[in-house]
This record gives C-alpha cells, structure tokens and sequence, in this order.
C-alpha cells in the first residue's frame, strides 16, 4: 500500500523526526537522508533533529537563511509517502528479524522514491510565463517503523516507512530552490503503489518465499487469512469507526485513524513485543511462520514467463471494456 498525505503544518512535520527511545527499544530505525535534494544540500547519512527541524521551517541548514523565496504561514511544508507491505510480510519479518526482509523492503522503498523524485516538478512564473518545469530532485527523510499504533496499549508488527518529502526542489535553470509541484505525483499513486508492490513482491521471491496473488493484492503464501485479520487490530478499529460513523472515504478515514490513535509505547522492547505476539498465536500459525522462515534463501520461486503478456492482455481488457481512451500510468498500474 502506498498513502500520500499532505502536511501543512510545521509542527506536524516535525513529528516525524521521533526520539531515540523508539531505537532503542527496537521499534523503528533512525531517519537517513534520501534524495538528489538532500545530496544538493549536503545531506548524507542519518538525520539529524536540527537539520530536520531548519528544513521544516524552510531553512537552508548550511547558512540558516530562508531556503526557497517565499515561507508562507501556511504553506504545504511536505508529503508523506506512506509505504505498507502486506501484512504478511510484516508477520515474518516481526518474527524472524531476518534482515534481508529488510532490506528488500528499503530498496522497493528507496527505488519507487527515485521514480518519483525523477518526475518533480516547479513552477515557472519569470518572463510572463505561466508553466511547469522539471526539476528531478527531492528532498526526503526515510523513516523506518516496525509496529503499528497500539489498540489497548500493544501494536501489532507492522513494517511501514514514511518517506516524507520536504516541498523544495532545486530549478537548475534559475539556479534557485523552490517549491514543488505534489500534485500530479499524487495523482499518480496508484502507479508508484503497483510499482513498489511488483519489486518487493520480486525480490521476496528471489529470496525463496513464495506469492499469493489475490484479488486486491498479495500475500506470502501459507499465511491464513485468520492469522492477518489477528493482528489487523488498528484496520479494524478504524473501519468500525468508519462505519459507525459512516465515513466511506480513503482520504477521511487516514484523518480519523489519526484522531483515534493511542500514544506509542516507549516501554516495550521487541523482544518482549516478539513474546507477546507469538503468545497470541497457535501452534499451527507459528509452525506456518517457522516453515516461511526455512525457505528464506533457499532456491527463488519459479518465474511464469508467460505472466507479461497475459498481464497485458488484462489490462487491454479490463481498462477499454467501458471506455476508448485511459490515462497511461493507470493502464500500467492495472
């Protein structure tokens, strides 16, 4: 799953720098640096709360002066990319800790950013003109989390990063920062989501584990769907109150899970987060993790090399039954 929220509030924005309680404890990892923006401006490596902190409030780290010409006060300050893997995979690597689970979750992460970064845009007003050029660059801090908020004081795995872009971007032509244009980006979500979910269902499957294709998605196979609705709670929380509510929309529903969330818990390590949720599970659903966990490694899944074409023939059919023309990126999702 791929979520883009717009942030147009500076504190709010500066929440996603978290304490290192959180590091400690196990249940996310330090923010790093992502981006040709960030390499513009010299950042590298982990992030650091005072620089985070100056390009929130849109200043340059390197001089403190204002970084793009104009800091409204209230002004869009990023976005966040929310990228989710199936619950599965959440499920085995809470229980493995394997790392290259891991891993090929940042790269898909850190791949689908570039495909995005390379779209960026600013607006070009100089000379009377009244347009969009592209830029290429963004700046963003990658923000690995392990766990979901808690439902009555303990989360459930749940291995998501928030990618949170900063609205500047480099115009090499007037060789000045500016602001971004977010808006076709968002647009083209559903895009960047197939993406990630087709490069991070790869490499699981370079690794050995094998995919379930379903419906609405993926899962890892051999994971009952009994086991996921378990540790599901936060989804579910929020859905019932949707539905009680009758709140049917995507985007009002990200704003009501962020009005009912509880606090994190600082005070569980993960190993102790591993114990309680093993305690929650049968014999059988634990054996079914045991058995994914053997395969990591093992010989990669065997590749349908009919899958592309039959793919396509899907798409030509599913996006031209009703109508004559589809927008590119949305055929290519499907």
């Amino acid at each position: 799953m791929l979520r883009v929220n717009q942030s147009t509030s500076v504190a709010q924005a500066k929440n996603y720098y978290t304490t290192s309680d959180y590091y400690l404890e196990g249940q996310e990892l330090a923010g790093r640096w992502r981006g040709d923006g960030a390499r513009l401006l010299g950042l590298t490596g982990a992030v650091s709360k005072s620089d985070w902190d100056k390009l929130c409030e849109n200043v340059d780290p390197r001089t403190d002066s204002r970084l793009t010409p104009r800091t409204k006060s209230e002004r869009t300050v990023g976005y966040d990319f929310n990228f989710h893997p199936p619950k599965s995979v959440s499920l085995l690597y809470a229980v493995t800790r394997d790392e290259r689970i891991l891993n090929g979750f940042r790269d898909s992460v850190d791949e689908t950013m570039r495909d995005i970064e390379a779209d960026m845009t600013t607006r070009v007003r100089k000379g009377g003109r009244n347009e969009e050029r592209k830029t290429g660059n963004m700046t963003w801090g990658e923000f690995v989390h392990f766990t979901s908020r808690p439902v009555d004081g303990i989360p459930d795995p749940q291995l998501h990063a928030h990618c949170f872009a900063l609205n500047q971007t480099y115009d090499e032509k007037e060789r000045t920062w500016k602001a971004g244009q977010f808006r076709e980006l968002k647009r083209d979500a559903p895009y960047f989501e197939a993406l990630f979910h087709a490069r991070l269902a790869h490499r699981l499957s370079d690794l050995g584990l094998p995919i379930a294709r379903h419906k609405n998605g993926w899962e890892l196979a051999g994971v009952s769907q009994a086991l996921i609705d378990k540790f599901s709670r936060r989804t579910k929380q929020i859905e019932e109150k949707a539905r009680e509510l009758g709140i049917t929309d995507a985007h009002a529903k990200d704003e009501l899970g962020a009005k009912t969330r509880e606090g994190k818990q600082k005070n569980l390590t993960f190993p102790e987060l591993q114990d309680t949720w093993r305690a929650r599970m049968s014999k059988q659903e634990i054996d079914a993790l045991k058995s994914l966990e053997r395969r990591i490694g093992g010989n990669s899944e065997p590749q349908d090399g009919n899958a592309a074409a039959r793919a396509l023939q899907y798409a030509i059919a599913h996006e031209f039954e009703r109508k004559s023309v589809t927008p590119e990126r949305q055929f290519l999702a499907t």
